[in-house]
């Protein structure tokens, strides 16, 4: 017979899904995954983009918004937050690029040739639609 856990003991575990109806507000289930010290589970980490604002005279797309990986649960991320107050127009920015893809107990899915950021020049605007815009 298996041995009754205690009211007091918890698991560790992390959300996987959740059904939400937004007609009805409310949760319609959640699944969870447990977690074991000495096994990887597959998650992912959402990419969060830090000072926008502070690239001059470029355009910053987004391309990825989570990364694939596989960790220990002592090593779960989830997020990976980019500082874009280092990079200018021209600039792209790679999955092998971030700290995550550097730390060692973390197995990367998404290939880390993936483009996460291009910091793009902003198009020129062809003088005759200038002029158009003017006169109207």
């Amino acid at each position: 017979m298996p041995h009754p856990r205690s009211k007091t003991e918890c698991l560790d575990a992390i959300v996987k899904e959740i059904d939400y109806n937004a007609m009805k507000n409310e949760t319609m289930f959640i699944n969870f995954q447990a977690l074991v010290a000495d096994e990887k589970i597959h998650t992912t980490a959402a990419i969060e983009l830090l000072n926008e604002d502070a690239v001059q005279n470029g355009i910053v797309e987004q391309s990825l918004s989570e990364i694939e990986y596989k960790a220990f649960p002592a090593d779960i991320v989830e997020k990976v937050e980019i500082d874009l107050t280092q990079y200018n127009v021209g600039d792209m920015i790679h999955v092998k690029d971030l700290p995550l893809a550097a730390n060692s107990k973390i197995s990367l899915v998404t290939p880390e040739d993936t483009l996460v950021v291009n910091i793009a020049e902003p198009e020129a605007v062809p003088e005759d639609e200038d002029e158009e815009a003017a006169e109207e």
